[in-house]
């Protein structure tokens, strides 16, 4: 009986701590010197050409689309064909394909990291502005922030188990390809998320600033695309 109560107190704190720690403002670690960005690349067993490659293929392939193509097309495309550069120029190394929750993934077994492309807005590649997702998500990127977001809190043990055990944190490849605009990507880990939007990272690691070069004219589109991804503690 003794031991009932004590476990019900401790369940009862833990739900209330866990409640009010999630609410802590953090402000994301920015990552663009040249030489930080490869060095936290490395520790990923990733490099900068081999996430530009990625973004430029998918760049190109939205440059094919038109107006006559559906609505929300031409940033499927963006997503669709990154996360299959990205496969086919990582599995060699050897990262695997992740189908995870229908997800166009690649994870990296023994760095426990796992990459999702995903269209960002215009705060992608921009540390001034917080970028967020140009299309909602769902329960599952809230769950996989949730996740990541215990890695940024120093000496804060997790009180409650993942929901998915797999042990990989979730980066997501942001991009802001665009009509008219210079392509802006990051490398980014989500930790906090409103229901639709992420709207907060513990670390952004900067790939395109929109400084490299111009970009030809693109078919407008409207945002639209199916990408979640879990947000969980670990």
């Amino acid at each position: 009986m003794i031991a009932e109560r004590a476990l019900t107190g401790m369940s009862q704190f833990a739900t209330s701590f866990d409640e009010e720690i999630w609410d802590i403002d953090m402000e994301a670690a920015i990552v663009a010197d040249q030489h930080d960005v490869d060095n936290h690349l490395a520790q990923m067993g990733l490099t900068r050409d081999e996430l530009v490659r990625s973004i430029r293929f998918a760049e190109s392939e939205r440059a094919l689309c038109t107006d006559n193509d559906p609505v929300g097309f031409a940033n499927m495309m963006v997503y669709a064909r990154a996360g299959r550069k990205l496969r086919e120029i990582l599995l060699p190394k050897g990262w695997e394909k992740d189908d995870t929750n229908n997800q166009c993934a690649v994870k990296n077994p023994k760095a426990k990291v796992r990459i999702v492309p995903c269209n960002f807005d215009d705060g992608a590649g921009n540390r001034l502005q917080t970028p967020s997702n140009k299309s909602p998500k769902g329960e599952v990127s809230r769950r996989k922030s949730l996740c990541n977001r215990t890695a940024w809190l120093p000496g804060l043990v997790p009180i409650e188990a993942p929901v998915d055990a797999d042990g990989y944190e979730t980066w997501l490849l942001g991009m802001r390809i665009d009509d008219n605009l210079p392509t802006g990507a990051e490398l980014s880990l989500p930790v906090d998320f409103d229901g639709s939007y992420f709207t907060q990272f513990g670390k952004r690691i900067i790939l395109l600033d929109g400084s490299e070069e111009k970009i030809s004219e693109r078919a407008d589109d409207d945002a639209f695309e199916i990408i979640d991804i879990t947000v969980k503690r670990k």
